[in-house]
């Protein structure tokens, strides 16, 4: 089974990020610890929590640990600081140091890609 991230449900599938259980561990694992590298508001903070959710989720049932961008915990109120937050904790994912720093061993030929499409999805939810 596998796990999928869309912008909600009116997404076009080729604008979704489908991923393996396992990958979607790496994927998630890698934004949560990347996320450590940063200072982080309430919403901010509560944003990661999701993230971790979701890998929970994909450790007790595996393939369900797809979501929606637009069900995650935005604050609307300070929106684009939430999303230049995610986006900063995307870019650092995507860096090679990071991954050294963070001990994780990381293919990138599948994970930028990836990390891309999110950063797509994530960067959609201010211009709705």
């Amino acid at each position: 089974m596998g796990n999928t991230i869309r912008f909600n449900a009116t997404t076009e599938k080729e604008e979704c990020l489908s991923m393996s259980n396992q990958g979607t561990d790496l994927f998630l694992e890698l934004l949560i610890r990347s996320s450590e590298f940063f200072e982080k508001t309430s919403s901010q903070a509560a944003l990661i929590a999701f993230l971790q959710e979701q890998a929970e989720i994909n450790d007790i049932a595996p393939g369900t640990a797809g979501f929606d961008i637009e069900e995650m915990p935005w604050n609307e109120e300070i929106l684009s600081e939430d999303v230049a937050f995610l986006v900063d904790v995307i870019t650092m994912a995507k860096d090679s140091m990071a991954w050294e720093k963070l001990g994780i061993g990381v293919n990138s030929k599948i994970m930028i890609p990836w990390l891309d499409r999110f950063e797509a999805l994530v960067n959609k939810r201010i211009s709705v």
